[in-house]
């Protein structure tokens, strides 16, 4: 009797084990692959803060993926090393216009921080008031802006 209660188990699991593959190769086979909206590289030729990573002079590659309808997956790439450095979620703004894809980058003495990210065809997606971090007064009147541009990608 135990001998085909065991006989019985190993077949359920055997069974089991089966359709919960079945099922994760056919989920996998019709999940979307998340499609970049825009893919391009810049130069840093300092180094430049974004959120709480520190971006060393060097060739980085950036993915703009959306989320929803209102907000984008911002991921930046080290060209070298293929390492993710910055990975951020970010409200698109809707009534900004690029002519041009760049980074702005506000300069406070020796430091550097990215406050707005603005690409073509598509807008500003990313718009820090505070780059510096909390410290840093809300009203600051004169930033003095370095952009960086953007290559795009080609398809």
């Amino acid at each position: 009797m135990n001998v085909n209660r065991m006989r019985s188990s190993a077949s359920s699991k055997l069974i089991l084990g089966v359709v919960m593959a079945i099922c994760f190769v056919v989920t996998s086979a019709h999940a979307q692959p998340r499609v970049s909206q825009f893919e391009g590289t810049f130069v840093l030729t300092n180094e430049v803060q974004w959120g709480n990573a520190l971006l060393r002079p060097g060739t980085y590659t950036l993915a703009v993926r959306p989320v929803d309808a209102m907000v984008e997956s911002i991921d930046v790439y080290n060209a070298a090393t293929g390492k993710l450095e910055v990975g951020e979620i970010a409200a698109i703004n809707p009534n900004a216009t690029a002519d041009n894809s760049q980074l702005l980058v506000t300069v406070r003495g020796n430091r550097r921080a990215v406050y707005s990210v603005q690409l073509a065809g598509i807008g500003e997606v990313l718009h820090k008031t505070r780059p510096f971090g909390a410290n840093e007064s809300a009203a600051e009147e004169a930033r003095n802006v370095q952009p960086i541009p953007i290559e795009s990608a080609k398809r």
